[in-house]
């Protein structure tokens, strides 16, 4: 199911660009993707630094014998104060602007900072010295010091992985410029064409700048008594952070003379501060008109089994689908097989079955990958013909640019599939042996700001967070079988580290490539604190945990669990376990529950035999009094990707119907529509089950799963690969389901170096003891509740109606009764049947006797009377049913 398009590009189902944007305080710097855990053993050649430079009174460049590695670049773009404390200057003279230029580190110089000029090569990191020191026409000697670390241990690396050797590095000379640091000012403002104007400045602006769609008025153009703001602002990559492209979203005169306004709210930052007045520029005119938006190109994946279409211009609206983008030019709408019908013609191409593209569709047939290129996919087991050519045009106005410009041509550009296609393979057997195979001596290594524990032995304060990224290396348990792989921490939190599936390689669940702290008290130490963790603070990791027996995160996420392993007769099991003894003095008041000494038992389990992980999961009251607590179950779910990776495209599967938001998340009012009276906080699921439409962070929580028919389930799906994860379990036990998410722009515009923004491209689900946070259950006195929870991966499945242990399925009606039908079943190289049945008379409308396979669902389509459902049943070679999944239901 891994797919490559012809031309190289980074492997990553977040992106389909070839550079990651990463935001900087307003401005935008081209990174490459982050690549994490380079061995600082590499055997590429060592980097080196190859040139020091001043552009001015302020400033020291600093370039290296090849591209940087992402991980610095990032974490210097993120964290400007990092690279400072490793870097020294010496020269200065005494008494002279230039005195505290004395081989002290430079963070040691208020107001340093180091940041990646966005140079093409990305080859640049610049000091920009504090207002303590001023470089004169001196000459000076900069070196890297590690200290008694080694510098490649400390990120400072290659892109190929070689690495700043040992400590520290010799002495490099150069000539400090004497020039003064200048402020914001335009260098030149041309119109490109009658809607673009392109500016650059006359050195880098490191902030101010939006980038994005634009909805302000500090940006003016005017002409005599007229006057129009940009609709959209492009940060040029490759411009030294100089270039932009601002777009308007109604034709300039291009007759006309134009001043070009920055206005002083923008702050635009130079070396030398930030501008203090407005900033102009007289436009030159030029160009000619604007092209409206069109098929820029298009082509086969080297798989055979999916087209990309590149559009000429960013896309706003496809029909009267609304294109999202985030700030770093991530999308991930969702386009269905009707939407793609509606906005493209393809002729020609035709797959090895016959069918054409518009026949050989999925139901959800593509997405945006970003604003410009449109993935369209088709169904499991179809691909083109080798070699096949054809076009592909638009229809009539079927897209709009961020302008408002609407598509003209409909001429055809030319398609053409490979001759030859190939596949990247994951080593996976489908014919090999069912074997177990565990590895209790594993580590694995969290990468994670470096931190102190404040005197209580239990909290984080802010101050306490150093500027420095340390590995924590944690023992972890490796079991593996044919199917799939699964990592447990019991030394940290008792979680389910990871699942990777072992015919894709992908994960089904997120493992945070680097770790912050946040969510302190501002409270005084030794009082009760204000954060809204028990603890006083938190740090994502990933993963599936158990949290006991407060809200939230609970109280034992990031300690210990006891645990004992068992393994016999192909099946692996271990057992962690917890008693709530812990009654931390500084918790907020809100968490009221104390020790309660309830018992907690969690069992993983993994059978040679299965693709799932089961969850056992055990709560014991041995007190002689009631006890009120909360227990929920903590999941971060990103499947069909590498374990740090999510897909902006992924979606909730769920039976729920109705969520009620929390009360400090209203924007989702603006996303759905009311479910219940106004101000209930009742909501519909329809919008919301689509990571693209979590325009902000918030809480929401599933209703009515505990009474529902098909109620024991939920996951995530990736609409990239249709690659996805289930949770099944018994809802009458865990009626609670808390939804989680940053939302789109804060997963996917944030760099996972920025200390204490702990946002990443997950979407978490938490499976509740109770209904929603601070909502207590009550377990009696000598009662012991139980139930388990099974992980499971599903594909080819863009939607789920039902689900349990063995397997998923999805059954769809249309208004005129057609029916379509897709399942999955865990029970891989079994002889199974599945039967696609009339719900109110029993006529089979379909059937099939199959094999479980690792990587495709069985289909099954048939007709029923327009409002009648369908009910798809799945059952063994002896004929008991295995699970049944009805429409409308």
């Amino acid at each position: 199911m891994n797919t490559q398009f012809n031309r190289t590009r980074p492997r990553g189902a977040a992106l389909a660009v070839a550079l990651a944007l990463t935001t900087v305080g307003g401005a935008v710097v081209s990174l490459p993707q982050p690549v994490l855990a380079q061995s600082q053993h590499s055997a590429q050649p060592s980097l080196r630094v190859s040139k020091v430079s001043s552009v001015d009174d302020k400033s020291i460049d600093i370039t290296f014998n090849k591209a940087l590695g992402s991980d610095i670049l990032q974490f210097a773009a993120a964290n400007s104060a990092y690279a400072a404390q490793y870097i020294k200057v010496s020269g200065g003279v005494a008494g002279g602007a230039d005195a505290a230029l004395d081989g002290r580190p430079l963070s040691q110089i208020a107001g340093t900072t180091v940041r990646p000029l966005d140079t093409p090569d990305h080859r640049t990191l610049r000091v920009v010295l504090g207002a303590g020191a001023t470089l004169d026409g001196h000459t000076y000697e900069l070196w890297f010091d590690g200290g008694s670390d080694k510098l490649g241990d400390l990120f400072f690396r290659s892109a190929d992985g070689g690495v700043l050797p040992g400590s520290s590095t010799k002495q490099s000379k150069f000539r400090g410029n004497p020039q003064d640091a200048a402020l914001a000012s335009i260098s030149s403002a041309e119109q490109v064409d009658s809607r673009t104007v392109d500016v650059t400045f006359a050195g880098t602006v490191w902030s101010g700048m939006p980038v994005g769609a634009y909805t302000g008025s500090d940006i003016t153009l005017t002409s005599g008594d007229s006057s129009v703001h940009p609709v959209y602002v492009e940060s040029l990559t490759g411009t030294n952070q100089r270039g932009y492209r601002l777009y308007f979203g109604a034709d300039l005169n291009r007759d006309a003379t134009y001043q070009l306004t920055l206005g002083t709210r923008l702050r635009l930052t130079t070396n030398a501060g930030q501008a203090t007045a407005e900033v102009g520029a007289t436009v030159a005119g030029g160009g000619g008109a604007y092209a409206a938006p069109g098929i820029a190109g298009a082509e086969v994946a080297a798989s055979g089994d999916r087209i990309e279409v590149r559009f000429s211009h960013r896309i706003a609206k496809a029909g009267d689908l609304a294109v999202k983008e985030t700030k770093t030019g991530v999308s991930g709408t969702n386009v269905t097989a009707d939407q793609v019908r509606a906005l493209l013609r393809f002729t020609g191409l035709s797959t090895t079955s016959g069918k054409d593209v518009n026949q050989a569709l999925r139901d959800d047939a593509a997405y945006f990958s970003d604003a410009s290129t449109l993935v369209i996919k088709l169904d499991s087991g179809q691909t083109f013909r080798a070699g096949a050519r054809g076009s592909v045009a638009l229809a009539q106005g079927a897209v709009t640019d961020v302008t408002g410009t609407a598509s003209t041509g409909t001429a055809s550009v030319p398609v053409r599939a490979p001759k030859h296609f190939t596949s990247p393979g994951t080593g996976f057997n489908p014919n090999g042996p069912d074997y177990l195979k565990v590895d209790m001596h594993a580590t694995t290594v969290f990468e994670r700001y470096d931190y102190k524990v404040s005197d209580d032995g239990v909290s984080v304060r802010q101050d306490g967070v150093a500027d420095k990224v340390v590995g924590q290396t944690i023992k972890t348990i490796e079991v593996e079988n044919k199917y799939i792989k699964a990592t447990f921490a019991p030394s940290y939190g008792g979680r389910l580290l990871s699942i990777i599936y072992k015919p894709t390689g992908h994960d089904l669940l997120y493992t945070n490539p680097v770790g912050t702290p946040y969510g302190f008290s501002s409270a005084a130490p030794g009082t009760p604190g204000n954060s809204p963790f028990y603890q006083n603070w938190l740090m994502v990791y990933g993963g599936v945990f158990p949290t006991l027996t407060e809200a939230e995160h609970g109280k034992y996420w990031n300690v210990p669990w006891d645990y004992k392993i068992n393994e016999s007769n192909g099946k692996f099991s271990l057992t962690m376990t917890k008693t709530d003894d812990v009654d931390y003095p500084f918790k907020p008041s809100k968490y009221v529950h104390g020790a309660t000494g309830i018992k907690t038992s969690v069992t993983y389990s993994v059978d040679a035999r299965k693709p799932t992980v089961d969850m056992a999961v055990s709560l014991n009251n041995p007190n002689a009094e009631d006890k009120q607590f909360e227990y929920w179950t903590c999941t971060t779910l990103a499947p069909g990707a590498p374990s740090n990776s999510g897909s902006p495209t992924m979606s909730v599967v769920s039976p729920v119907k109705t969520v009620y938001r929390d009360p400090g998340y209203k924007w989702m009012e603006s996303v759905e529509q009311a479910a219940g009276p106004a101000g209930s906080g009742l909501l519909k699921l329809d919008k919301l089950k689509q990571m693209s439409n979590w325009t902000n962070s918030g809480i929401a929580y599933g209703q009515d799963l505990a009474t529902m028919q098909q109620g024991n389930w939920w996951g995530v799906v990736n609409h990239e690969n249709d690659e996805g994860v289930i949770r099944v379990g018994d809802n009458t036990k865990t009626p609670g389901m808390k939804f989680w998410e940053w939302g789109q722009n804060g997963s996917f515009d944030t760099n996972v170096y920025s200390k204490g923004n702990s946002a990443r491209p997950y979407i978490e689900l938490w499976a509740g003891a109770s209904m929603k946070f601070f909502t207590p259950a009550t377990l009696k006195a000598g009662q012991t509740l139980s139930w388990t929870e099974t992980f499971l991966p599903t594909m080819d499945l863009g939607d789920v109606t039902n689900a349990n242990t063995n397997g998923a399925a999805d059954v769809k009606v249309d208004a005129s009764g057609n029916v379509t039908s897709r399942l999955f079943s865990t029970k891989i190289g079994q002889r199974l049947h599945a039967t696609l049945v009339d719900a109110a008379t029993g006529k089979t409308l379909d059937k099939s006797a199959f094999t479980g396979t690792v990587n495709t669902a069985v289909k099954l389509e048939g007709k029923v009377a327009p409002g009648a459902q369908a009910r798809l049943v799945l059952t063994d070679a002896k004929g008991a049913t295995l699970l049944t999944a009805e429409s409308g239901t």
